[in-house]
């Protein structure tokens, strides 16, 4: 007999009998035998046993047991604390809260008539939090278990159990309530008054205040000892500029993203402008990008002497490279592609329509901090200008960088942003004062060592997201297209007419939830008075673009928020928007 390790090679029997070892993802235990693709999202503390499949874009929780043999499909949600015995398949759609427990061979179905051929209509199920599973149960798709609810063994569940609720048979039926704890409280069939067992009643405590909501912003910079202990030793060196802690940080970003070169300067908006001057486009030579962005975008160009052209965007809020090859004319000199959001732009097909018209190709990438596209860095597929701005995946309250593989370009940058020197008071070419301080500095390299967290806890909460709000009607949640990997800067669904209230109505519902939801962007970038008759900026019809920038609307992801507040905010658009809470 073979089994299959991590890596795809056979091992031997008793390699397979030997203990989990400890593996790449967070701190999760997995066993030599076990399968953890690629995207997959796994909790720290969690064990994985014997010939587990983790598929990629699955998310396991923290402190989860998975049993031998158990599957995991992409897309499928196993909260924390979770037990997954042997012999169970988790399939999409199918989302499992804190604390939940499945018995040996149950089976989780996501399609009501599955066919070898024809399209598959996934149907999502819910099992809420504490809830059991009994071994070889069927949980037949569209359903919910309720909280601490309890299935039998061998039950055959074709509708919602509600919580607390016992149930077994063939189809399933109601059988009594229990408690917390699994002890069965009544064999009625209506709910008892109480559903706690004397055993885990306690004595009732004095009544105390109820502990005021806190608010669910929309960020939160990830700060701590470690960034307080780096600002201290650079003030106690008395070197505040132009130091090793500034080369430090380049060569630590550039290794990041796969670049030969990392130059730092002084925010997002002038690594744009540095770009451009870098790369020798001024004064009429013209720049294609995308009317979704943020200002700083535009003003780049314009500050570098660029006209500027859009071209429409697509479903992923993104350069469609159609689009693009139809605005191009014989003044166009490069491509502005906005990895927005945190999601990169299809850098393969921008860069073939690049090369095929001899343009440069210069990436806004200030949201985009480890994002992949095509398994490269977006700091390696073309130029690009990243924000350290305070808001972004990782910060220094202010700053900027601009990567590339060029050691020309590189070469140019370093003198744009010191005045032009090559050294001291040797000005070679124009320049500014684009620097970053070593104060920010020693900041950002602690950040950019936190940045696969991060990452990870936001892609967590995305998909937590996703899970809880995908069945809701006039509700678009974001996806992660094929190759592309999202960094989750932003959570942005779009709210079409079928929803039940418009998006000015949903923020005003999640205001008074204590919830901050925000609308980026909620124009056109060059739909405003000082760009609208700007003799360098063009204007083309652009209904994508025009629809989706009334549609779009972001929910708070960072990496602070936790479970209690993913599902709070499920539960606050889902009340808002009239569907009932999962």
């Amino acid at each position: 007999m073979t089994t299959v390790q991590m890596t795809g090679q056979p091992s031997t029997d008793q390699e397979a009998a030997t203990p989990p070892r400890e593996p790449v993802l967070g701190s999760p235990l997995v066993h030599p035998t076990a399968e953890v693709e690629p995207g997959a999202i796994v909790g720290d503390g969690t064990r994985i046993w014997h010939q587990v499949q983790i598929r990629a874009g699955a998310v396991v929780g923290l402190q989860c047991v998975l049993g031998k043999n158990v599957f995991v499909d992409g897309g499928a949600v196993v909260g924390d604390r979770v037990k997954i015995q042997n012999n169970v398949s988790v399939y999409r759609g199918v989302q499992l809260a804190d604390e939940v427990f499945v018995g040996p061979a149950a089976v989780f179905t996501n399609d009501l008539r599955p066919r070898a051929a024809g399209p598959w209509q996934v149907l999502p199920t819910t099992v809420h939090r504490g809830a059991s599973i009994g071994a070889g149960a069927t949980i037949v798709c569209g359903v919910e278990i309720g909280a601490r609810a309890m299935v039998g063994a061998g039950a055959v569940v074709t509708r919602s159990v509600l919580p607390h609720q016992l149930v077994a048979g063939n189809p399933a039926r109601p059988a009594g309530w229990v408690c917390g704890c699994g002890t069965v409280l009544s064999r009625a069939a209506t709910r008892p008054p109480c559903l706690t067992c004397d055993r885990c009643s306690a004595p009732e405590a004095p009544a105390r205040p109820a502990p005021e909501r806190r608010r669910i912003g929309s960020g939160m910079p990830q700060l701590g000892a470690e960034e307080e202990e780096a600002v201290l030793a650079v003030l106690r060196s008395g070197r505040l500029t132009c130091g090793p802690r500034v080369e430090a940080f380049e060569r630590a970003f550039a290794a990041t993203h796969g670049a030969a070169h990392a130059v730092a300067v002084s925010n997002g908006t002038t690594a744009l402008v540095a770009a451009l001057r870098a790369h020798g486009i001024g004064a009429g030579d013209e720049v294609i990008t995308s009317p979704l962005t943020f200002a700083g975008t535009l003003s780049a160009l314009l500050e570098a002497g660029a006209t500027v052209r859009f071209a429409d965007i697509g479903e992923d809020f993104l350069l469609d490279p159609a689009a693009v090859a139809a605005a191009i004319t014989p003044r166009t000199l490069a491509v502005m592609p906005v990895h927005l959001y945190g999601l990169p732009a299809d850098m393969p097909a921008l860069g073939s329509l690049a090369e095929r018209h001899g343009l440069t190709l210069i990436a806004d990438a200030a949201q985009a901090h480890g994002a992949t596209v095509a398994g490269q860095s977006v700091g390696a597929a073309s130029t690009a200008a990243f924000s350290l701005y305070g808001s972004k995946n990782i910060t220094c309250g202010e700053g900027g960088v601009v990567t590339t593989t060029d050691d020309h370009i590189a070469d140019r940058l370093r003198l744009i942003r010191n005045h032009g020197m090559r050294g001291r008071y040797e000005h070679v070419m124009p320049g500014s004062n684009y620097r970053l301080t070593e104060l920010q500095a020693a900041i950002a390299t602690v950040q950019l060592g936190r940045l696969p967290e991060i990452n990870r806890r936001r892609a967590e909460n995305a998909a937590r997201l996703s899970a809880g709000l995908a069945d809701v009607a006039g509700l678009i949640t974001p996806s992660q297209p094929t190759g592309r990997l999202h960094v989750w800067h932003q959570y942005t669904v779009r709210l079409t007419d079928e929803a039940r209230i418009g998006r000015d109505a949903l923020i005003a519902a999640l205001e008074q939830a204590d919830i901050e939801a925000r609308v980026f962007y909620p124009r056109l970038v060059f739909d405003y008075d000082c760009y609208r008759n700007h003799p360098r900026v063009a204007h083309q019809v652009l209904p994508t673009a025009e629809l989706i920038s009334g549609q779009v609307l972001s929910l708070p992801i960072h990496p602070g928020l936790t479970a209690a507040d993913i599902d709070r905010i499920v539960e606050s658009v889902r009340h808002a928007l009239g569907v009932q809470a999962g």
